[in-house]
């Protein structure tokens, strides 16, 4: 799940811009402000100067610099393990500023962005606490559009953590501020009812409830209007793939996981790799002829540690390479089976591809011993059977087993019984033919 943000330019003590107002009391704080920023070498004394600017500017009340100096102290909090607390109260006073509309609306969603970003990686109760109190503020403050993107990202991360009772008054909530009074959807508002059905999707997908996760995938992907972020349809296509492989329709999976890639990759997002490897699994499993690593957007990636592997398998499966397909799977077992999801799908792979194998095995012969075939894919003669079977009820082999002896006995068709075939077909269709001008004539 993504969302745009703008990100602040500045590393932890650069320098930010303002023109020059003229006000004696800014330049006295301004110079304050900077001159705790060179103080870079000693945190502690950064912090007291920092403070200091806050103080004063809360005495004064005329400018924007207690704002950059909390902003500052929060930074400065944020390299000490343990100061979580000191860093949402810092935050609180950040906020206030926000409330308080001391800076421009545009200056206060890049810096509560950058903040956002900031915190992301670290505990997550305290950084749910950190998204809960950005809503507050926002809320207070009136600016929907921020509050929303806020929400989006604190629901992102409640389902990153499992949360789903939470999760779900959220999007609730959320949804409800995407109808106007009489339920109806609010146009504008488009983008962002898509944002959160994804949401929904992800909820849906890790509770395994199919039926609701396709209704709300159906009305993601039938949606015209909404113009949503790249990495928005990336994820909303990979959930699609994920679903249509739980149904074993891998034709509509590899479609999904293409589109997916495709949006990943203009996203910039490195769930690319990820979703390229669900593409790969997908396109052996609907026997395609096409290699899913041939399309230029894919190509790029073949040599990426990741895909090397199932580039590899790939190899061997158009090879029919039972062997080295076997090994392949041993020698990147940590690559391919170390994914919860593609682990859940070789053996399926590991079937179809033995019953291609088969298949290309025993073309050129009238009979073949079953033990043969079994030593050939080094697989128990009981299991080469079935496949058998699977393969003549799918008619994919026009062949009968003789199980007595272990054969299988393929029917080879005679060039008599070929000119019989014809002949017969020739004789129905006239049959057919002198029934209709009969039935004119009468």
């Amino acid at each position: 799940m993504s969302d745009d943000f703008m990100y602040e330019e500045d590393d932890e003590f650069d320098f930010e811009y303002e023109e020059d107002d003229g006000n004696d009391e800014d330049l006295g704080l301004e110079s304050k402000y900077y001159n705790a920023k060179a103080q870079r070498d000693d945190p502690a004394a950064a912090l007291s100067e920092f403070q200091a600017v806050v103080n004063e500017d809360q005495a004064a009340g005329t400018s924007e610099w207690g704002f950059k100096a909390t902003k500052q102290i929060i930074k400065l909090h944020l390299q000490r393990p343990g100061n979580d607390q000191q860093v949402l109260s810092s935050y609180e006073k950040m906020l206030d500023f926000v409330r308080n509309s001391t800076v421009t609306s545009n200056y206060a969603e890049k810096s509560i962005n950058n903040m956002l970003e900031r915190v992301g990686g670290r505990d997550a109760e305290f950084t749910r606490k950190f998204h809960q109190l950005t809503l507050a503020a926002l809320k207070q403050a009136r600016n929907d559009r921020l509050w929303l993107r806020t929400s989006l990202r604190l629901a992102k991360l409640l389902l990153d953590q499992g949360k789903f009772a939470e999760l779900e008054a959220l999007l609730a909530d959320l949804r409800a501020e995407c109808r106007d009074a009489q339920g109806q959807i609010i146009l504008e508002r488009g983008t962002q009812l898509l944002e959160i059905n994804a949401m929904y999707l992800g909820m849906y997908s890790a509770r395994n409830e199919p039926k609701k996760l396709k209704d709300t995938y159906l009305q993601c992907v039938s949606v015209k209007s909404a113009l949503p972020h790249p990495r928005t349809m990336g994820f909303i296509r990979e959930c699609g793939g994920k679903m249509y492989m739980a149904e074993r329709n891998w034709t509509e999976a590899q479609s999904n996981f293409f589109d997916a890639f495709k949006n990943y990759d203009e996203a910039g997002s490195p769930q690319r790799v990820q979703v390229l490897k669900y593409l790969v699994l997908a396109s052996m499993l609907s026997e395609t002829e096409v290699n899913p690593l041939s399309s230029p957007e894919a190509r790029s990636y073949e040599s990426d540690p990741a895909i090397v592997a199932m580039t590899s398998l790939v190899r061997a499966y158009e090879s029919q390479q039972v062997h080295e397909f076997e090994r392949i799977l041993v020698d990147h077992r940590e690559t391919i089976l170390g994914d919860p999801f593609i682990a859940q799908y070789i053996d399926d792979l590991r079937r179809t591809f033995r019953m291609q194998a088969l298949q290309g095995a025993v073309a050129p012969y009238t009979r073949v011993r079953i033990d043969v075939l079994s030593r050939r894919l080094k697989v128990e003669a009981t299991e080469v059977e079935d496949l058998l079977v699977a393969l003549i009820l799918d008619k994919r082999l026009d062949a009968s087993i003789d199980q007595e002896n272990g054969i299988l006995v393929l029917r080879q068709e005679t060039s008599d019984e070929s000119q019989y075939d014809a002949v017969s077909k020739w004789a129905t269709s006239l049959e057919t033919l002198m029934q209709q001008s009969l039935s004119i004539l009468s």
